[in-house]
C-alpha cells in the first residue's frame, strides 16, 4: 500500500529537468514522505535516490547546512567518483571518474534546469553561478553520459543545482562569514508570499579572499587580484490550479585569477547576466512542461596591473561576449501501470563575438528532440531507454580578421549526433538493487575551438597565431557501469565498477607548438587547436554510510586507471592533455557528523593520492609538476543560539596538506566563522 501510494505521488509531480522545472516539484515534502531525497536528474520523473537507473548523488539541504564546504566544489570533492582541482583561490574544476584538465568541458553545471556552463571556453565558472549556498535545496549529480536527456556537454555528467522552493509563508535566509586569508562572505534569500498564489525569492551574496601564494618557479601573471565574487537574483512564482508559472532573473559578477587550457595562468574578469520563464501544467494523463532562457556573458582575459584593461604585453585585453537563447518543451505521459513515456524537443542559438576570433560574430543553431521511455515489464524489473537526436549548424557573419587562416566556407557546416543512454534495474529483495547501465555522449566543441585567433610573443621572426579549427568535431564519450547497492537497517551500501572511453579527445596547444605555414601572402606560422587522440578510464567506487542515534557517518573509496594515446608528455609538451598523470589513482573520504540538538559537530578525511599538475614555469616552459599525496581535514562545528539563529566556525585543509587542492599551487589552511539566521 505504501508503495503504491509513493509511485501514486510521484507520477503526479512528474515532470522534466528543462529550465525552472525544477521548481514546480516539492523536493522536502517528497524526500520526507519516502524517507530518502528524490531527484529528476535521471529520467525527467521523480525518482527515489535508491531506485535511480544511474550513478548519482543527491547532498541534501541538511548535508549542505553541516558541512565544512565554503562553495559548490568543496561540497561535491568529498564523494566518490569526483575529482576537484582548486587550481587558483577562485578556480575550481570537476571532473567525474577522470579526465582531469583545466575548464573540464565534460560536465554540465544546471541551476534550476538553466544552464551555467559557459560555451565560449567550454567550463563553468564556479563562482559566477548567481546562487548562495543558504538557498540551495539540493545538489544532483549523475555520473556518466546523460545527453539522452541534457544534450550535448553533458559527456561525463549533470551537475543540477536546486534551489529552495517558493513557500506561501515569509522567511528569511542569511549568514555572513570572516575568516583568515582576508576572506569574507555575506549572503541571503528572501522569500515574500504576495497572495496564496503567487510568491517572490530574492537573493543576492558577496564573497573575498586573498589568492594562494604562487611558488617559484611556477609563472605567475603581472598582477595576482584578490577572489571578487557579486551576485543578485530574483523569480516570481504563481500556482493556478494545475499551472505554474516562473519568471527568473540575476545578475553575477566575479574577478579572479586562472589557468587557462593551455596551463598559462592569466587574470580574468566576468559578468553574466540572465533571464528566463518556465510554464508547467498537469494533466489527466500526465504532465507538460514549457520553458525559454537567454544568457549574456561578457568576458576579459589577459588583465594586467598597468592597465586593468589591457593584457601583459600592452595591447587590448581579450575579450568575449557570448549570448545563448534555449526555448524547450516536452510532455511526460503515463502509460498503464508504472510506465511512461517523456518526448521533448529543444533549440538553442549560441553566438560569440570578440576581436580575437576568425570574423566578428560565430555562432551555431542546435535544433533537437528526444524520447525516453521508463518502462516495468515485471514487478522486480525496470528498463529505461533515452535517445536524443542533436542537428548543429555553424556559421559566422561580420568583418573577417586579416590575416584569415581559413575560407568562410569552412564555417558553413551542420552536425548531426545522436545519443542514448540505457539501464536496467532489478530489485533483489527488499532493499537490494543491481544496476546495469550505460551510454553515449557528446562534449560540443566550445565556440572558441571554432574560430580563436590569438597571436602570441615568440622569438620566430615570422608571426605566430593559435587558432581554432572550424572543422572540429564534438568528442564521443562512451561508458557503462554495474553497480549494486543495499540498505541494511540505517546502512546504506553502494558499489559501482566503470568503464568510460572519450575519443578524439580536444586540447589547445602548449609549449611545443605543433606548426603550420600559412601564406596570407606573407608567411605565418598557425598552431592550431585540435583533436588529439583517445583516452580510457576504468576503475570501481565503493560508499558506505550510517547513522546510529545522534551520530551519522559515511565513507567512499575510489580507484582509477587511465590509458591513453595521446602526444608525449615530455618537454616541450606539445598539448596540456595528460589524464592519466593528472587523475589521481586513489581517493578516499571519511566524514563523522554528531547532531546534539542545539550544537552539531562534523569532520571530514579526505584522502588523494598524488598527481602531476601542467603548469608554465619561468623559463617560461610548460612542464608536469609534481603534486604529492595528502590528507587533509576539514571541520564544522556550530551552537544554535535559539531555534533561528546560529554561530559556528569552520576550517578547511586544517592539516596544510599541499597537495589537497590537487594544484601546481600548494593549497593553504582556510579557517573562517560566522553566524547564520533563518526567519
Amino acid at each position: 500500500m505504501r508503495r503504491s501510494l509513493i509511485v501514486a505521488l510521484l507520477l503526479a509531480s512528474a515532470t522534466t529537468p528543462s529550465m525552472a522545472a525544477a521548481q514546480t516539484v516539492d523536493y522536502s515534502a517528497l524526500a520526507e514522505l519516502m524517507g530518502e531525497p528524490v531527484t529528476t536528474s535521471v529520467i525527467g520523473k521523480p525518482q527515489r535516490a535508491s531506485e535511480l537507473p544511474a550513478s548519482a548523488v543527491i547532498i541534501t539541504r541538511e548535508q549542505i547546512a553541516r558541512s565544512p564546504a565554503r562553495d559548490i566544489p568543496g561540497l561535491l570533492q568529498t564523494y566518490s567518483g569526483i575529482d576537484v582541482n582548486r587550481w587558483t583561490a577562485g578556480q575550481s574544476d570537476v571532473a567525474v571518474r577522470g579526465g582531469v584538465q583545466t575548464y573540464n568541458a565534460r560536465l554540465l553545471v544546471l541551476v534550476d534546469g538553466r544552464q551555467v556552463y559557459l560555451d565560449h571556453y567550454g567550463m563553468t565558472n564556479w563562482n559566477l553561478l548567481g546562487v548562495a549556498l543558504e538557498d540551495i535545496q539540493q545538489i544532483e549529480l549523475i555520473r556518466g553520459p546523460a545527453s539522452a536527456l541534457f544534450g550535448f556537454n553533458a559527456a561525463s555528467g549533470v551537475v543540477n543545482i536546486i534551489t529552495r522552493r517558493s513557500s506561501d509563508k515569509a522567511s528569511l535566509t542569511a549568514s555572513a562569514e570572516l575568516g583568515g586569508h582576508d576572506y569574507s562572505r555575506v549572503a541571503g534569500a528572501l522569500q515574500l508570499p504576495i497572495s496564496e498564489q503567487i510568491g517572490v525569492k530574492l537573493s543576492a551574496g558577496r564573497l573575498r579572499e586573498d589568492e594562494r601564494a604562487i611558488r617559484a618557479p611556477l609563472l605567475a601573471p603581472e598582477m595576482v587580484p584578490d577572489v571578487q565574487s557579486d551576485h543578485v537574483a530574483g523569480s516570481v512564482t504563481g500556482r493556478f490550479d494545475q499551472t505554474e508559472v516562473t519568471l527568473d532573473g540575476g545578475y553575477a559578477e566575479n574577478r579572479q585569477a586562472e589557468y587557462l587550457p593551455s596551463q598559462y595562468i592569466s587574470n580574468q574578469h566576468y559578468r553574466i547576466g540572465h533571464a528566463s520563464a518556465g510554464l508547467k501544467h498537469d494533466t489527466d494523463w500526465g504532465g507538460l512542461s514549457f520553458g525559454a532562457y537567454a544568457n549574456w556573458l561578457r568576458a576579459d582575459y589577459g588583465l594586467s596591473e598597468a592597465a586593468p584593461t589591457r593584457d601583459v604585453d600592452n595591447t587590448a585585453a581579450t575579450k568575449f561576449a557570448n549570448r545563448i537563447i534555449v526555448a524547450q518543451g516536452s510532455a511526460l505521459i503515463r502509460l498503464d501501470g508504472n510506465n511512461t513515456l517523456r518526448v521533448g524537443a529543444e533549440y538553442r542559438n549560441n553566438r560569440l563575438r570578440s576581436p580575437a576570433q576568425f570574423s566578428q560574430t560565430v555562432s551555431y543553431d542546435v535544433g533537437s528532440a528526444n524520447l525516453m521511455a521508463d518502462l516495468h515489464p515485471a514487478e522486480a524489473i525496470t528498463v529505461t531507454l533515452a535517445g536524443r537526436l542533436d542537428r548543429l549548424s555553424l556559421s559566422q557573419s561580420g568583418v573577417i580578421v586579416q590575416p584569415a587562416f581559413d575560407a568562410p566556407s569552412a564555417f558553413d557546416r551542420d552536425l548531426t549526433r545522436f545519443s542514448f543512454n540505457a539501464a536496467t534495474v532489478i530489485r533483489m529483495g527488499e532493499t537490494g538493487q543491481l544496476r546495469l547501465n550505460g551510454g553515449r555522449g557528446y562534449q560540443l566543441p566550445p565556440l572558441a575551438d571554432f574560430g580563436l585567433r590569438i597571436p602570441i610573443q615568440t622569438p620566430s621572426p615570422v608571426p605566430v597565431f593559435i587558432a581554432g579549427r572550424p572543422e572540429t568535431r564534438p568528442v564521443p564519450v562512451w561508458s557503462a557501469e554495474v553497480g549494486y547497492n543495499r540498505a541494511i537497517g540505517e546502512v546504506r551500501l553502494e558499489t559501482t565498477a566503470f568503464w568510460t572511453r572519450t575519443e578524439d579527445a580536444i586540447a589547445t596547444p602548449g609549449d611545443g607548438l605543433q606548426l603550420d605555414l600559412v601564406l596570407t601572402p606573407a608567411p605565418l606560422l598557425v598552431s592550431r587547436i585540435r583533436a588529439v587522440g583517445s583516452y580510457t578510464t576504468y576503475g570501481a567506487e565503493a560508499a558506505v554510510s550510517g547513522r546510529y542515534g545522534p551520530l551519522s557517518w559515511r565513507a567512499n573509496y575510489r580507484y582509477t586507471h587511465t590509458d591513453q594515446t595521446l602526444p608525449p608528455i615530455t618537454a616541450p609538451a606539445p598539448f596540456a592533455l595528460s589524464p592519466k598523470s593528472t587523475t589521481p589513482r586513489h581517493k578516499a573520504n571519511l566524514e563523522l557528523g554528531y547532531d546534539a540538538g542545539r550544537w552539531y559537530a562534523t569532520a571530514i578525511g579526505r584522502y588523494t593520492s598524488s598527481t602531476r599538475q601542467f603548469a608554465f614555469t619561468t623559463a617560461p616552459q610548460l612542464l608536469l609538476t609534481p603534486v604529492n599525496e595528502a590528507v587533509a581535514l576539514d571541520a564544522r562545528a556550530g551552537f544554535k543560539v535559539h531555534p533561528g539563529l546560529e554561530l559556528f566556525a569552520a576550517g578547511e585543509n586544517l592539516t596544510l596538506a599541499g597537495g589537497a587542492a590537487v594544484s601546481p599551487i600548494p593549497a593553504d589552511r582556510r579557517v573562517r566563522g560566522g553566524l547564520r539566521v533563518s526567519l
